[in-house]
């Protein structure tokens, strides 16, 4: 396209486009942009009529026109939304011309997504373009794009409650959206004035399921939480709470997956017998809900009142409280083994208590929380199944091993480690930042920058990260080789406590200590080391939780010698319940190395 012409184009000046074709050939209207625009697209989605005006005058034919996407100057016109442009597109008397290869008109015309002019006006939410369009032709609102959408469906996922209600008044309206959904299923997202517009229009396609999973709108509603939105459609037709879709699940089990307590008590409330359905798995809504770890869902379960059966087993005979513990939930664990009626010695098809599961899923990465729910179930009852007691202890044995060699390599890299810092905490203190007096006055030999507040930061911290470095030492040395568990323990927590504080307070001291000796001619950099140096704390927490870091089994193995104790006490405490329950006639007990 001419330079001159495209910023005539541009600008909206009819005048300077008139003289321009009037200076050339009449053809150079027909050039393109790199998009293969037109001068009438460019005019079109601009909003600039007087120019369109003229560009039709002299050659029409460029309405039905399309560029590189297969859009056509009214595509482009209704998804600005210049109404005014488009009024004079289809009032113009060159409107009715099919000449050339057009064989339809040009309302009708599909860009490369299968969009109609009114699709685009519908899904950018331009009213009085669609009341244009849809003056003009009214059959376009049931026309569907390549992806079998509406411009209903478009209406209501936008929101426009004004364009859906246009729609509606046709009864040719289409009500098709993707994947087999209907308007109703992104009304009930979106606005809850549109959802009551579409249910008054047509109330059916509350039982009509998409094409992904057989969802209907009231499962839809369900997981969004608006328990408003799933109000209006039990009102309508409360049946629905029974539908279920391709995995079994019907809207009070999606509710319990996605937390909404407010949700299932509406559902409850109309269908009381909904908490009855049950999952491809045999799973009630409250597996459902333990499963998904939704602590809201099982405590208003527990405190409600709902009929519900606690300890009802799915398809593979776990019950919630199975389900609790495979979850790793221990607030759950809590909720359910606390409850009278919840059997927690109860085993499913496989032979397993809930405490058996606790025990077969103990790993290093998460013992802690593993050996907790084990003391929770332990202290409400739970019990091993009928087992050899050698096979518990000799597990518990090996384990500790394992422990007291993590407890001797933990200890070497931090004996390691405190003294290196305690080497370089200890220089620094004797080769300070600015150096020291040399002249002949009484404060010769101290610090020339003593009276600064970033060089007396310096030395505080300093003094703290060489004192928590020795102090590491003295402790791994003397104390971590003690044969008393508790001991060996709490020395290890106390150095590494010592140690992060070691760490810290040498950055602190790095960092200030560049800060007072350049800050005065170089802020700037000064400042830009200090920033530097606070990252690193940043980058160690990264390091830490990075799945390959050597670091981070340093990190967890700290943490699961904090369970030690509490675990010794509970092994003792369910062998003897186990011994009392194998040998009535006294009582046995088993002791862990």
């Amino acid at each position: 396209m001419l330079l001159e012409l495209l910023q005539a184009a541009r600008s909206g000046n009819a005048a300077r486009l008139r003289q321009i074709v009037a200076g050339c050939n009449r053809t150079h209207l027909n050039q393109v942009t790199e998009g293969g625009n037109t001068v009438l697209h460019i005019a079109a989605k601009m909003g600039h009529l007087e120019l369109a005006k003229a560009i039709c005058s002299l050659e029409p034919l460029l309405l039905t026109r399309k560029n590189f996407k297969s859009d056509t100057p009214v595509h482009c016109a209704a998804r600005a939304g210049h109404h005014n442009i488009l009024h004079y597109f289809v009032t113009a008397p060159f409107a009715y011309d099919r000449r050339g290869e057009e064989q339809e008109w040009f309302l009708r015309a599909r860009n490369r997504f299968g969009n109609t002019a009114l699709h685009e006006a519908a899904q950018n939410g331009h009213l009085k373009v669609a009341q244009v369009i849809m003056s003009v032709d009214s059959y376009l609102e049931a026309e569907e794009n390549e992806a079998g959408v509406s411009p209903l469906y478009m209406a209501a996922e936008r929101g426009s409650s004004t364009i859906v209600r246009l729609l509606l008044e046709s009864d040719r309206c289409s009500y098709q959206g993707p994947n087999g959904q209907t308007a109703l299923h992104a009304a009930v997202l979106r606005s809850y004035d549109i959802t009551k517009l579409i249910l008054e229009k047509e109330a059916g396609f509350i039982k009509v399921g998409d094409a992904t999973n057989n969802s209907t709108p009231l499962h839809y509603a369900a997981s969004s939480g608006n328990r408003k939105m799933v109000q209006l459609l039990l009102e309508k037709d409360s049946s629905a709470s029974y539908l279920q879709d391709i995995e079994g699940l019907a809207p009070i089990h999606v509710a319990a997956s996605a937390g909404h307590p407010n949700v299932i008590a509406e559902l409850v409330q109309r269908r009381p017998d909904c908490t009855e359905l049950i999952t491809n798995q045999g799973r009630n809504f409250l597996h459902v809900a333990i499963v998904n770890k939704r602590l809201q869902v099982v405590k208003y379960v527990l405190e409600s009142g709902i009929l519900v059966d606690l300890n009802e087993p799915d398809n593979e005979g776990k019950t919630p409280l199975h389900l609790a513990v495979i979850s790793k939930n221990r607030q759950i664990v809590q909720m359910l083994s606390s409850n009278g009626t919840v059997n927690t010695s109860i085993m499913n098809y496989e032979g397993h208590t809930p405490l058996d599961l606790a025990f077969l899923t103990i790993n290093w990465e998460i013992a802690l929380r593993m050996y907790n729910i084990m003391t929770d179930l332990i202290n409400h009852g739970s019990r091993f199944t009928p087992q050899r007691l050698d096979l518990i202890t000799n597990h518990l044995q090996r384990n500790q091993e394992g422990e007291i060699h993590r407890y001797k390599t933990l200890a070497k890299n931090l004996a390691i480690v405190a003294v290196l810092t305690a080497t370089v905490t200890f220089a620094a203190a004797f080769t300070l930042p600015g150096g020291y007096k040399s002249d002949s006055s009484p404060n010769a030999g101290n610090a020339i920058l003593a009276n600064r507040a970033a060089f007396k930061v310096f030395l505080v911290s300093d003094s703290l990260a060489m004192i928590s470095s020795i102090s590491v030492a003295i402790i791994v040395l003397l104390r971590t080789g003690s044969l008393d568990h508790d001991i060996r323990l709490c020395s290890l927590i106390t150095a590494m406590i010592l140690m992060c504080a070691a760490v810290g307070g040498m950055l602190v001291a790095f960092a200030t200590g560049i800060y007072v000796a350049v800050a005065s001619d170089h802020k700037w950099l000064a400042v830009l080391i200090a920033v530097m140096i606070c990252s690193v704390p940043l980058v160690a927490w990264m390091t830490a939780y990075w799945p390959s870091s050597d670091f981070l089994g340093l990190v967890k193995m700290t943490i699961i010698q904090e369970t030690d104790v509490t675990a010794d006490l509970d092994y003792r405490r369910y062998n003897r319940q186990i011994a009392d329950r194998q040998r009535p006639g006294g009582i046995a007990e088993f002791h862990t190395p």
